[in-house]
């Protein structure tokens, strides 16, 4: 059983118990389009001015959008790439890897050109410890930057640029979904299933 996205259900629920038998019947592009419009962009847009509004950015915490914003990169790799978070993939789709996140970053433009350091360094820090990790060259310790207010030329993050790329990653996958579905295709809809049913498993 999975939780199913009906965002044109005529009894106004959203989220509804189904299989993936029933859902793959009635999913299609369009469902895929307005999932990623209405559940992902507008979630992005909307944390993202609350962590970046003053006050407001002075009391969220340091790392706050660094962390939501890699976390939607990751979900929006396993949409993309049709990925499984388990060892053995129950949809048809592969186990999900970090290096599948970094392939979409790279894909889409996001933190160009250094995606895989970003994504080493603030992802993996942020999530497995408290802080980014510090990284070696030519055995200097090369430091990292983030910001909220102003741009950086160190490496690092500028958070709102950081958020600016992941949108127009959001707004460049629903274009390949409608040139997809002009074309009469499904790969990249297929994949979007996969990821989609992995997440929304009961």
């Amino acid at each position: 059983m999975i939780i199913g996205y009906y965002p044109n259900s005529p009894t106004s629920q959203r989220w509804q118990r189904t299989t993936l038998r029933e859902y793959r019947r009635i999913f299609d592009h369009q469902t895929a389009i307005t999932y990623l419009e209405n559940e992902v962009k507008q979630s992005i847009q909307g944390e993202m001015s609350l962590i970046l509004t003053f006050p407001a950015a002075n009391t969220t915490g340091f790392y706050a959008g660094v962390r939501f914003l890699f976390a939607e990169v990751e979900g929006l790799a396993k949409l993309y790439w049709g990925r499984e978070n388990v060892r053995r993939p129950r949809y048809g789709g592969r186990m999900y890897s970090a290096d599948d996140a970094v392939r979409f970053m790279r894909r889409f433009g996001v933190l160009a050109p250094t995606a895989g350091v970003h994504y080493e360094v603030f992802r993996h820090g942020l999530a497995h410890t408290h802080m980014p990790k510090f990284i070696m060259k030519n055995r200097r310790v090369i430091g990292w930057y983030l910001s909220n207010v102003a741009g950086i030329i160190q490496f690092g993050i500028f958070i709102p640029q950081f958020r600016d790329h992941v949108i127009s990653a959001v707004d460049a996958f629903i274009a390949e979904l409608r040139q997809e579905q002009l074309a009469g295709g499904r790969n990249r809809l297929n994949k979007f299933l996969i990821g989609y049913a992995d997440t929304a498993t009961l």
